[in-house]
């Protein structure tokens, strides 16, 4: 595992669960080491989460022998490093989403990881719920006749927050797109799941929360806040996105 921040810590417990909801799989994946730049989370995943080593320089962890699959769940501005050297060396990848900080990034990630041959994966699990599987075969299976329209709406709270701190999420620099990855891409994925490709679009963005408290090193998560009067800095990328869309299918939808 590369990043042991909220992301990390939420796919290290589902990897602990499997065994434990799934034991007709036959898998317990075994929890060889973790790399973070911040050691309280290193020594958070090695003392409580089960992980065999740690350390803060993820280099280690690709060159390890023991690693078959490598997890990143590091900063978007990173993706590309780490997954271009984990392929390199033989490791399967999985890679949260975003998995390039922008298209150009994401097609090198995407050439990386093929031309090496490993297999690879991305984080989008919405996808997976039983749930929206049997909706889409339902919708496969002409259950549900002519598809005409689709909604598709991701709101999430932590954003909405003023006092919620100017972590790497809100920099354009560090996360590329803001919102648009962050949200909407499952937004747009679970569409196209259900639906089909996309063919058109026409769409608005905007920043309704333009200054955030700063953050205290390493603590700042998803749920972390600030306090009022805290110093604060700018926010450099969306935090609201709007579309209109086409599906090649025909039908027309709305996402946000």
């Amino acid at each position: 595992m590369i990043g042991f921040g909220w992301m990390g810590q939420a796919h290290s417990r589902a990897y602990r669960d499997i065994p434990v909801y799934f034991p007709e799989g036959g898998l317990a994946p075994r929890l060889v080491a973790v790399a973070d730049t911040v050691q309280a989370r290193v020594d958070l995943a090695t003392r409580n989460f089960g992980f065999a080593a740690g350390t803060l320089d993820w280099r280690e962890l690709v060159r390890r022998d023991d690693v078959d699959v490598i997890d990143i769940t590091a900063p978007n501005a990173i993706h590309q490093e780490l997954v271009e050297a984990a392929p390199a060396a033989g490791k399967q990848v999985a890679c949260e989403k975003p998995v390039g900080i922008d298209p150009a990034a994401t097609a090198a990630i995407e050439r990386a990881a093929r031309n090496a041959g490993v297999i690879s994966g991305c984080g989008y699990n919405y996808r997976w719920a039983p749930l929206v599987q049997y909706t889409r075969q339902l919708i496969r299976d002409g259950r549900l006749g002519e598809l005409t329209h689709y909604r598709g709406r991701f709101f999430s709270m932590y954003g909405r927050d003023r006092l919620g701190p100017l972590s790497w999420r809100y920099l354009q620099e560090e996360a590329g797109y803001g919102v648009l990855s962050d949200l909407m891409s499952h937004v747009i994925d679970m569409g196209q799941h259900l639906c089909g490709p996309i063919v058109r679009v026409v769409a608005v963005k905007e920043t309704f929360v333009r200054e955030r408290p700063l953050p205290t090193p390493g603590a700042a998560t998803h749920y972390a806040r600030g306090k009022p009067g805290d110093p604060t800095g700018p926010v450099t990328n969306e935090d609201y996105v709007g579309a209109l869309i086409e599906f090649a299918g025909g039908a027309r939808g709305t996402l946000e």
